[in-house]
């Protein structure tokens, strides 16, 4: 069975095809978002019309989504002007294939989790820090959306006055840094400097941030498993460092499975791939 799968970023979209299981021939265009919603559907239907013999569409997007109708619930107005309220069950039905559509933090969660053991699927959470702080909620091997398709906006909870993805985003280190050394100007330019004495304080206190907010979702959802992904959870060092400190700050008979993402930038289409896949059946 043979799915087309996009995965709708605010930068780029990527796109492939997942076809029993695996995720293979993957490329990506510019979103080109300022073009405005109508002219990148259209791209993507495009792209979507090179590939053959397709059975499903898997859609992974940015923006509240509600996965029953495939609308775009909310997305801020200025990064794709439209996007909000488009349909894109309808938009992709032309194919005349099934289309699953779902938010991105959330296919990741689902392409993370469906690869655990059948152990710890029953309560998962998963984080991920780049832009802003994605989440999701996996219970008994579904993603809990919520009364409104935004569970697992864990980006927004409120810590010192502030939104904790305003503090503990790779945004904000990033921010930072520049502000200190001009040169580190992304996640991967700081990382390659955690050997400079200013470069390791700076990320040991974001790090402890990062751990706060982690310890708090530990006591609230006592989770069998924590995932946490993003490009520089990516590197060893930093991943060692939150994680130790999560364990300063988790309370006794909290002990949880904390791991790192291991799909990378490709879970949003293989998650996409894996909804897509269900309604082959």
């Amino acid at each position: 069975m043979k799915a087309a799968v996009f995965d709708i970023g605010g930068t780029f979209v990527k796109h492939g095809i997942y076809e029993d299981g695996v995720l293979k021939d993957v490329s990506s265009f510019p979103t080109c978002g300022q073009d405005g919603a109508d002219t990148l559907i259209e791209r993507i239907r495009n792209a979507c019309g090179s590939i053959t013999n397709i059975d499903a569409i898997g859609i992974c997007t940015r923006g509240q989504v509600n996965c029953d109708t495939g609308e775009i619930i909310y997305d801020p107005p200025h990064l794709i002007p439209g996007y909000t309220g488009k349909n894109l069950k309808t938009e992709f039905g032309a194919f005349g294939v099934p289309v699953a559509v779902e938010n991105d933090a959330n296919c990741m969660a689902i392409a993370e989790s469906n690869a655990l053991s059948a152990d710890v699927t029953a309560d998962v959470l998963c984080l991920t820090y780049g832009t802003c702080v994605g989440g999701a909620i996996v219970r008994g091997g579904a993603v809990y959306h919520g009364a409104n398709w935004s569970a697992g906006e864990f980006g927004m909870i409120y810590m010192n006055g502030e939104y904790y993805e305003n503090i503990a985003s790779v945004t904000r280190l990033v921010e930072q840094a520049k502000a200190m050394d001009a040169s580190l100007c992304d996640g991967r330019a700081i990382t390659a400097q955690l050997n400079r004495s200013d470069v390791y304080a700076l990320v040991d206190g974001w790090a402890k941030q990062v751990a706060e907010g982690l310890a708090s979702l530990i006591h609230i959802f006592n989770p069998a498993c924590m995932i946490i992904g993003g490009g520089i959870m990516e590197d060893e060092n930093v991943f060692n460092m939150v994680t130790s400190k999560v364990s300063e700050l988790t309370a006794p008979g909290f002990d949880v499975n904390i791991r790192s993402a291991r799909f990378g930038n490709s879970a949003g289409l293989i998650g996409a791939g894996i909804l897509a896949q269900k309604l082959m059946k």
